[in-house]
């Protein structure tokens, strides 16, 4: 991923070969993108292994659909889109989001030892839920715009800049009540 977060978008050449069935430029799409879709998939779902599936999943189900892509948005929307997709519907089979809910419920505080040292980020995101790590993650740390993420979750522009706003918030909060050494709940 570049400076600044974002992904960078594929030669169109490239994406268009792939929509061909020319599978040399879908395997020069993966390996640009597959880094980016299962860091993606791993913040959705802080779990490894299920990120591994899902990326998996994804490039699957987004070289069975490529001739489907017709460049009304971008290309990284349109993979993570699928990307999402793929890893709320794992959620949903497996029951997985109540349980990664739960357990985020059940992390412990960070002691005040733990506090002398810097703060992993990973750690204060698995405090978020869902709803406003997901537009977070992929405005801050993906780069995508609040319309391609307004497109991607079906939710409003104004919806998405809302939770971003919340997220950070409750980020900030965090941090700020750890510097006090604050270890209540947000």
């Amino acid at each position: 991923m570049p400076a600044g977060g974002s992904v960078q978008e594929p030669d169109p050449r490239t994406v268009e070969a792939a929509r061909r069935g020319d599978i040399a430029a879908f395997e020069e799409i993966v390996r640009a993108f597959q880094a980016d879709v299962w860091r993606f998939v791993f913040h959705l779902a802080r779990d490894e292994s299920l990120a591994d599936d899902v990326t998996q999943d994804a490039f699957i189900k987004a070289f069975r659909n490529i001739g489907r892509y017709r460049g009304d948005s971008r290309f990284s929307t349109w993979l993570l889109s699928i990307a999402r997709n793929c890893a709320m519907d794992e959620f949903r089979k497996s029951g997985r989001r109540r349980k990664l809910e739960a357990e985020m419920e059940r992390q412990p505080r960070p002691t005040e030892h733990d506090q002398t040292r810097s703060y992993d980020i990973r750690e204060a995101l698995k405090s978020l839920s869902l709803d406003v790590r997901e537009p977070l993650v992929m405005i801050d740390l993906f780069g995508l715009s609040y319309r391609d993420v307004s497109d991607l979750l079906g939710v409003p522009v104004g919806t998405v800049k809302s939770r971003v706003h919340r997220a950070r918030l409750l980020l900030a909060e965090r941090f700020l009540s750890e510097s006090q050494g604050d270890t209540g709940e947000l």
